[in-house]
């Protein structure tokens, strides 16, 4: 299989930058006091027998439906790779910039920036598509406790990373990556009026001088996953400590196990949610590409769900959550009621059991 990578600073590049994240707070509706580091976008790019696969993992907190499919629409009509195959991911921060989301209460659009996402993202891929080379993928798997947990029970959640490097066929040396968690990258809190890229992102930059580049955050399960049972600050100093403690355990996880990569075939999954509103439809997909199957849903999935998924998939899984559009938490029957997370959640209980069953058999089915 060919891979490709890019990156892509995404900071605004304007006299004024305006914050997402945290309804409702008046410090969204001025500007940010300043910028603490840059947010970026990181690509990578997958071909085989003519088949493509793009990701884009940015340093936002989501992407909303509808810039997503603008996206796949334009990659789709300029360079001819699949709507299916486009995957546009976002870490979850709550402190980066909003002017891409045309619906975002604070009313902070601007459509020259939306316009130059939109052609960043075209010349990302682009990049990602010049540079990809034969390559070869080997995987490594470990529990890392400490940084964060389930934080509505205080207990252990999904504690597993994954990282999955690339490595050149013919030099054998590594290129590109991922890694795979499932944690909120939001750590600091409403006050923090810094644009910054929160945890994943400044995990990634720490990660680049032992990875030898910077890896794509995939945010996987992480609904009721984050540090706010073990934060010692709201600020981006909270932010800085603990992915300057993560970033060397993770650096430190071997990659040993070989994942055999071999053709791109998806599979789409969606699920009905009945609620007050009406009914609202959560698009899902499995894909495979060979001995690595993507679980990709726009949804906030609790822990145990992203556990499942790994554990009943038949080959070597990854989930890719917050992925083309956002819908809310998805979380365990049990947790039902104890948090804000779910008394007030568009998903009636134990749909988010429904749904996760059709991943799986989704899984299953491409083998």
């Amino acid at each position: 299989m060919n891979i490709g990578h890019a990156r892509r600073c995404l900071t605004p590049q304007t006299d004024e930058v305006y914050l997402i994240g945290y309804r409702n707070l008046e410090n969204r509706l001025h500007p940010a006091t300043g910028i603490y580091d840059d947010v970026f976008g990181n690509a990578l790019y997958f071909e085989d027998g003519g088949q493509e696969l793009f990701v884009l993992s940015c340093d936002f907190m989501e992407i909303d439906e509808d810039t997503a499919e603008d996206a796949k629409t334009l990659l789709h009509e300029r360079y001819g790779i699949s709507r299916d195959c486009v995957l546009l991911c976002a870490t979850h921060n709550h402190t980066t910039v909003v002017a891409y989301h045309r619906t975002w209460w604070t009313g902070k659009f601007e459509q020259a920036y939306f316009d130059w996402f939109m052609e960043t993202i075209c010349s990302a891929f682009e990049e990602a598509r010049a540079n990809a080379r034969p390559a070869t993928c080997r995987l490594g798997r470990q529990e890392i406790f400490g940084w964060y947990n389930n934080r509505i029970t205080n207990e252990p959640a999904d504690q597993e990373v994954t990282v999955v490097k690339f490595f050149d066929a013919a030099t054998g040396e590594p290129f590109a990556g991922l890694v795979n968690w499932a944690c909120h990258s939001a750590t600091c809190g409403p006050d923090e009026t810094r644009m910054n890229s929160e945890f994943a992102g400044m995990t990634s930059k720490k990660l680049e001088p032992a990875f030898g580049f910077f890896p794509a955050m995939i945010v996987g399960a992480a609904g009721d996953c984050s540090n706010r049972n073990t934060r010692q600050g709201r600020g981006v100093e909270e932010a800085e400590r603990i992915s300057s403690g993560i970033a060397p355990q993770i650096a430190a996880i071997p990659v040993e196990t070989e994942v055999p990569l071999g053709g791109i075939r998806v599979q789409t999954v969606h699920h009905i949610v009945h609620n007050e509103r009406g009914h609202e439809v959560a698009l899902c997909e499995v894909i495979s590409l060979g001995g690595l199957h993507l679980f990709v849903s726009p949804c906030e999935f609790g822990g145990k769900f992203g556990i499942q998924m790994r554990k009943e998939c038949p080959v070597e899984g990854l989930v890719f959550g917050y992925t083309n559009g956002y819908l809310e938490y998805w979380l365990p029957k049990e947790e039902y009621g104890l948090s804000f997370e779910t008394q007030k959640s568009m998903v009636p209980k134990g749909d988010p059991e429904i749904l996760v069953g059709k991943l799986i058999q989704a899984s299953q089915l491409l083998g």
